[in-house]
């Protein structure tokens, strides 16, 4: 889904690219809008996760959905397989092409006045009104808070990732009434949205993996406690629902907001609340002379060839500090075994080498523990560079085992099935290895990295599409080639055809249980039924 720091920043794109006073010259895609052609372009404004384009008196308005994109000025592909856009706006110099996304007509009138009444309840506005925002959510007070974070006409650009993360760090549970909260508590929910909607958008716009700061959306575990996430559609749109018993309470007197756990986000960073020095600084780089173009240590405040005083460094014009993005972390180097002679330019490199013999480097190729493997990928999140390493390390310790906490990969497709099991009767945490998508206790292992394997869809047309699989569960650069179908040993319904295994979404004792079902679609199905860790398979009457 486009959130609304995804629709904020196609607005920004467009804002800074495309000049005001431009003829729409030609209109193409899958709407006709012919009676724009020859209007003049004269702006753009976001609302939410909608975007305006104003062309004179009638405006354009484009709603991304689900994998919605935008593209200016985009080369020409040849490639058969590039996709065809809905809308392209062809103007005097600049072409604008929609992808994937819903268009409508409508008054320049009505899109702006909708757009300054709605203004001070956008989560990405800089006109942004907390108070505002608190008085909706009061008006809501029989609803639930994840179908009122949802709601566009309550807090427009507020998406399905970060209801999730936002309620999160609120403490509540998904299906608390707003009745139930104190006034304090709906500033506090209202704030974390806020501030996460914020962390999203910054990420976005440089491009650094928001799939870190996850703590409990698509994952298997908490990222705070490590319990097993209870994964559930819960709603009025019964939308995908993600969140962790132990963390998130159903009573909303149990929860203290001033004992709740402080994300390390960007968010922090931009009011200069630091937690450690582990990142480095802007003046704890090497630099280069802008005279000679020797790079220097650095600690030297002269180039050590001409004696230039080294320039000075540049404060970001952005709230928001990009340390945590741009430069690494200096808390996990090597030991320096070998001294080394350094004449470095801009343009070359001689380094004379004096190495000690007596200390035997480590083999490159030797195989790493999943002890030492665990702390590589925890050296490389910066959740761990920014101070959240103490606590997760502090969790270890008390028994928790290194190989149970890993983080999603960004490339890695999310399926919804088989989740871990989660249901009162065997409420055990994960063990073994965890990865976005969730392996079956019975999953085959890989058999070049003897790691449990993980369970996806074929999502391609044909006659495998909907059909389950095991894989690597690396990520794709890493991966090797094992693959096996997983419905080898599902049994078959009563039209003779193999079962899909499907996953109890439902709350309750059974939520998160697997269990077998005809494959054909509602309404064709037959009433075969049988739990995965059932035995012979069992038919249910229909309406049971």
């Amino acid at each position: 889904m486009v959130e609304g720091p995804g629709c904020t920043l196609n607005g920004e794109k467009i804002r800074s690219r495309i000049q005001k006073g431009q003829k729409l010259k030609e209109i193409r895609g899958r709407h006709v809008f012919s009676c724009l052609c020859g209007c003049l372009y004269t702006g753009v404004d976001t609302l939410g996760k909608e975007l305006f384009m104003y062309f004179g008196v009638r405006a354009l308005r484009v709603h991304f959905g689900m994998n919605g994109s935008m593209r200016i000025n985009p080369a020409e592909r040849k490639d058969r397989a590039a996709s065809i856009p809905v809308l392209e706006i062809h103007l005097t110099n600049d072409i604008v092409c929609f992808f994937d996304s819903t268009v409508e007509m409508r008054l320049t009138e009505d899109c702006e006045q909708r757009v300054q009444a709605m203004v001070s309840l956008d989560m990405c506005s800089p006109k942004f009104s907390i108070s505002q925002s608190e008085e909706a959510v009061k008006r809501q007070c029989s609803r639930m808070l994840c179908d009122v974070l949802l709601d566009q006409a309550i807090m427009p650009g507020v998406g399905n990732i970060i209801k999730n993360e936002a309620l999160f760090d609120s403490g509540f549970h998904p299906a608390v009434k707003v009745q139930q909260l104190t006034d304090e508590q709906i500033h506090h929910l209202v704030k974390m949205t806020r501030d996460f909607t914020l962390l999203f958008y910054k990420c976005r716009k440089s491009a650094s993996p928001l799939y870190k700061h996850y703590k409990v959306y698509k994952r298997s575990q908490c990222g705070q406690c490590f319990h097993v996430i209870t994964v559930c559609r819960l709603g009025d749109n019964g939308r995908m629902t993600y969140f962790c018993e132990r963390c998130q309470k159903g009573d909303p007197s149990k929860v203290d907001i001033s004992k709740l756990p402080v994300r390390n986000s960007l968010t922090n960073w931009a009011n200069n609340e630091r937690t450690n020095d582990n990142v480095a600084k802007k003046e704890e780089e090497d630099w280069a002379c802008q005279l000679c173009t020797l790079i220097n240590q650095p600690t030297a405040k002269n180039c050590d060839a001409c004696l230039t005083p080294r320039p000075e460094v540049k404060q970001p014009a952005s709230p928001f500090t990009t340390d945590l993005i741009k430069y690494p972390c200096t808390a996990f180097k090597k030991p320096q075994e070998e001294l080394k002679v350094n004449w470095r330019s801009a343009f070359g490199t001689s380094t004379l080498v004096f190495s000690d013999l007596s200390k035997k480097p480590k083999p490159v190729n030797s195989p790493l523990s999943p002890a030492s493997s665990h702390l590589n990928s925890l050296a490389a999140d910066p959740n761990y560079a920014s101070g959240g390493w103490q606590k997760q390390s502090a969790q270890l310790s008390n028994g928790e085992s290194l190989a149970s906490y890993s983080h999603p990969s960004k490339k890695m497709r999310i399926d919804h099935s088989p989740f871990l099991s989660n249901n009162a009767q065997n409420g055990t945490p994960n063990s073994g290895h965890s990865s976005s998508i969730s392996s079956s206790p019975s999953a085959p292992c890989c058999e070049s990295h003897r790691r449990p394997a993980v369970l996806r869809v074929v999502h391609k047309e044909g006659e495998n599409k909907g059909r389950q699989f095991y894989a690597c569960s690396l990520p794709r650069e890493t991966k090797c080639n094992f693959f096996e179908w997983a419905d080898l040993h599902f049994p078959f319904c009563h039209h003779s055809k193999r079962c899909v295994m499907r996953t109890v979404l439902k709350l309750g004792p059974n939520n998160g249980r697997n269990f077998y079902t005809c494959s054909h679609q509602r309404g064709k199905q037959c009433d075969f039924f049988q739990w995965a860790e059932n035995g012979p398979g069992v038919s249910i009457l229909p309406g049971c």
